[in-house]
């Protein structure tokens, strides 16, 4: 346990904390680096647990000892959540690198922590390192393939925040294509999330038992020091309709979480018109550029400290980003990107109470109607306490029933065999991937298109680009066609997945404030 010692140190030196014992992440450490076979670990911690302390310990761990991994792969779903782990990272231990799409000048992995997308890392396994896309198209170079392969199969890879990747229709195929290929190479595995439903375990002990993997799923104990001073705090949840800036209250820690960016944009220009103090009024979304997001986090941090303030955001601050609130106004959503929600309210060891209102009228889009309407009928049935798991499991397993609906099968066998073939090389995969993009089927994200934002880039839909290139606010590169309707802006959507020279240039100003609305 010497590294695990050394890591918390470490980190509670950089962050300013007390450190304070976490026997979840210390019962993971010990299982992972005991184990005589390769350890599938499922790692149920609940929001504000600090679960991301064990891939800083198994990283120390790794220096010492590399029999079972030579180094970390910390995956996360989204983007918005790397930058503050890497920060702190680099704070506390100086040895890690991000390697994202079109912001990274990293092509394998080789430090000990490594942390990357859940896109990025899926093409490193398909031998496809994006950099040298248009090389290997050319026929000039098989770009990096088994190098970067071979990088993660020698490492311990951490599936951070799982369940994003879980109920995504357009993530889950090539997730579970990711984990039928490194169960078959022996690569440990952990699965961290605070909300996996009973049909999502049996999918990956299938996986673990059919490769001979120590499998196991851990969960707080009643007597965890955490669990302990949660079930002391008073966090009360209550339904209600209407206008959510009708439940802020001045003077208070206030958050109201969204399902949309064009509702969120609506409701902070209204909140600049009646909050007392305008310059304390904040949205976070996910068409804000990463350093517009990260001055808004940095900003979001030193307010917590002062007093009062509100946030407006939507799914972007629901995971990885550290902030607390009083008080939060909700739209309705499913159980996890709830819980996910909930986990910012009095998130903190001083703080014992906080309030939360579910707006049941609130639109349900993106997500499902039967997921969202199934929640809310299990949540009147019973208390919940956000940060308290088996309040919640039932629920979450009940909503969450199945996913094999959302796999594409064919899909799936596509990318295993690309991944495992040893003949098959990057051109060859690049080939497989036009194939299927003149198809029509996206192996991930569903042909977003990468927006280029003076020195940054934002992730946006083909619906938005239509919009805006009606505005004219965006040249287009590459793609010698007006984009009249829906399916040309889909055409150029393809054309970027096909690697095609294409690039979409953001020629409006940016605003500072609302990011692309």
């Amino acid at each position: 346990m010497r590294a695990f010692e050394d890591a918390l140190q470490k980190l509670a030196k950089a962050k300013g904390f007390k450190p304070e014992r976490r026997p979840l992440l210390e019962g993971a450490f010990h299982f992972i680096t005991s184990s005589e076979k390769p350890p599938f670990l499922i790692l149920q911690a609940p929001t504000g647990y600090g679960k991301t302390l064990l891939s800083y310990a198994l990283a120390v761990h790794s220096l010492y000892d590399a029999k079972l991994f030579d180094r970390i792969i910390h995956v996360l779903p989204m983007r918005s959540i790397i930058e503050d782990i890497q920060k702190t990272a680099e704070e506390a231990f100086g040895f890690s690198r991000t390697k994202m799409m079109g912001s990274s000048g990293e092509f394998l992995h080789l430090f000990p922590l490594n942390i990357t997308t859940a896109d990025t890392f899926t093409w490193d396994l398909l031998k496809l390192n994006t950099k040298r896309r248009h090389r290997i198209k050319a026929g000039k170079e098989f770009g990096y393939d088994y190098l970067t392969q071979a990088s993660i199969l020698t490492s311990l890879v951490i599936f951070d925040e799982a369940h994003f990747l879980l109920e995504d229709k357009s993530m889950v195929t090539a997730f579970l294509s990711v984990i039928e290929f490194l169960t078959s190479q022996k690569v440990p595995i952990v699965i961290m999330t605070a909300t996996l439903s009973e049909a999502h375990k049996k999918i990956f002990k299938k996986y673990a038992n059919k490769n001979n993997y120590n499998f196991k799923v851990l969960d707080p104990e009643n007597d965890d020091p955490f669990i302990k001073r949660e079930l002391k705090k008073d966090i009360k949840i209550e339904f209600n309709r209407g206008d959510p800036l009708n439940f802020i209250e001045p003077g208070r820690r206030n958050a109201i979480i969204v399902n949309s960016v064009k509702r969120a944009v609506e409701i902070f220009d209204r909140a600049k018109n009646i909050w007392p103090e305008r310059d304390r009024v904040m949205l976070i979304h996910g068409r804000m550029t990463s350093s517009h997001k990260r001055d808004l986090i940095n900003c979001l941090r030193k307010w917590q400290k002062e007093g009062d303030f509100l946030l407006i955001g939507t799914q972007a601050v629901e995971a990885g980003i550290d902030f607390s609130v009083d008080l939060m106004i909700t739209d309705r959503a499913p159980i996890n990107s709830l819980i996910q929600r909930f986990g910012r309210v009095a998130r903190y060891k001083n703080e014992k109470e906080g309030e939360i209102i579910i707006l049941e009228d609130a639109p349900y889009g993106p997500y499902p109607e039967d997921k969202v309407e199934k929640t809310l009928d299990l949540m009147k049935r019973g208390q919940i306490l956000p940060r308290i798991p088996e309040t919640y499991q039932t629920i979450v397993t009940e909503v969450h029933r199945s996913i094999t609906k959302n796999v594409n099968r064919e899909l799936k066998g596509e990318l295993v065999r690309l991944m495992k073939d040893p003949s098959k090389r990057a051109p060859d995969v690049l080939s497989a991937v036009e194939s299927l993009t003149v198809r029509g089927i996206s192996i991930m994200r569903d042909f977003l298109i990468p927006l280029l934002v003076e020195d940054d880039m934002v992730l946006i839909t083909p619906r938005k680009l239509l919009e805006l290139y009606s505005k004219e606010l965006v040249e287009i590169k590459g793609f010698n066609k007006e984009i009249k309707s829906l399916e040309d802006a889909y055409k150029v959507a393809k054309s970027v997945a096909l690697g095609e020279n294409i690039e979409i240039i953001f020629i409006g100003n940016y605003d500072w404030e609302r990011g692309i609305p």
